[in-house]
């Protein structure tokens, strides 16, 4: 998972929880759980814009418009984590 912004691209760090075996059949869904720190700096932060999505295995990817704002830290992924497909609720 990648998050885009104006100022450039940064990847999710995956979280450390197993990832449950997964079987989605055409019309059906699943989920996972992207964390990250809410931004009460009082500061702008940084805003990302577009959420990427490449699913487990698989070359290509989908895109799609959001708006996460995160405090600004040394590393700009710092506690931005995603769950493994299947964990989310």
């Amino acid at each position: 998972m990648d998050l885009k912004s104006q100022d450039g691209t940064v990847s999710a760090t995956r979280s450390k929880l197993a990832a449950p075996r997964v079987r989605v059949k055409p019309g059906e869904e699943t989920r996972f759980t992207l964390h990250y720190p809410p931004n009460n700096s009082g500061g702008s932060g940084v805003t990302f814009t577009t959420l990427i999505v490449t699913p487990p295995n698989e070359t290509h990817y989908h895109s799609m418009p959001v708006s996460i704002n995160v405090p600004v830290s040394d590393s700009a992924t710092s506690g931005i984590k995603v769950d493994p497909v299947g964990a989310g609720d």
